[in-house]
């Protein structure tokens, strides 16, 4: 709500100052219509919109790369209820180890989610700076009809040829110099923003890469007891199912030794002894 207020107002001031004229004039209108003003001030208004509203993204990104760095010479000095993109992966880091699951999958979906929000967070900056030309045709479409208007105003008082060389000096010619001049602005406006909300984009997108970086490099220095704590729960049931094996094992030993036994006895000569009963 800051940013919008802050455009209409300087805007608004700088025509009440003559600078929206000036600026028409400077490139190469030679009269400055009410229509043009109030389109050049509406695209001044728009371009510092979407240009505050750009910058209030460097604070965040300087955040990040202070926290990036730090994170770079000493990854336990992050602290993971930190609002940063290294804290963030640190915390689903661990409760991904703790949780056994496979780390590496966690942070390269919480890659991903940053993406996005990076993408949707800057949907009506694009929006705004795609509105900017818009309008600047806009203006001249208003100029150029109050041009023709004129001219036609001019053509039905005579018809004198040299009235009519008259009435395009003095409405066709200028009118159109203020038309093309309003589009030549808000081209102008637009690359500006353009050029200030790609330079945001690569630095938030450099972040996320940095922050990536830096986890993947701390995962592949960690002892592999470390760098595998997923691993701690399977490890814990193979051992358990090694004891009951092992069990087992003693279990199917005991019981082939007692067949063995039986068998043994089974296969020695028997001695029999007759008994007569009276």
């Amino acid at each position: 709500m800051f940013a919008p207020v802050v455009g209409l107002v300087f805007s608004a001031l700088l025509m009440a100052a003559g600078m929206v004229e000036a600026l028409l004039v400077s490139v190469g209108a030679t009269t400055a219509p009410v229509a043009a003003e109030l389109v050049v001030t509406l695209i001044i208004a728009v371009f510092l919109t979407a240009v505050l509203r750009i910058v209030r993204a460097v604070p965040d990104i300087r955040r990040e790369n202070a926290a990036t760095a730090r994170a770079v010479s000493n990854v336990h000095a992050v602290k993971p209820t930190d609002d940063t993109l290294v804290a963030r992966r640190l915390k689903l880091f661990k409760e991904a180890a703790e949780a056994g699951n496979d780390c590496e999958a966690v942070l390269s979906a919480r890659s991903a989610l940053d993406e996005s929000e990076m993408a949707n967070k800057h949907h009506l900056d694009h929006a705004l700076i795609w509105a900017l030309p818009v309008f600047g045709f806009i203006g001249t479409a208003l100029t150029m009809g109050a041009m023709v208007n004129s001219f036609s105003n001019a053509l039905d008082r005579e018809g004198d040829p040299g009235v009519l060389i008259a009435a395009l000096k003095q409405h066709v010619l200028p009118e159109l110099a203020s038309a093309f001049g309003v589009t030549l602005i808000a081209l102008f406006l637009s690359v500006l923003a353009f050029g200030a909300m790609a330079l945001v984009e690569r630095g938030e997108r450099a972040g996320v890469v940095a922050a990536d970086e830096v986890f993947l490099i701390y995962i592949a220095r960690l002892p592999a007891k470390q760098a595998a704590p997923a691993m701690h729960g399977l490890t814990q049931e193979l051992a358990q199912s090694r004891g009951r094996t092992e069990e087992l094992v003693k279990g199917l030993d005991a019981l082939r030794t007692a067949v063995e036994r039986l068998s043994a006895a089974e296969s020695r000569p028997q001695k029999y002894t007759l008994v007569r009963e009276p």
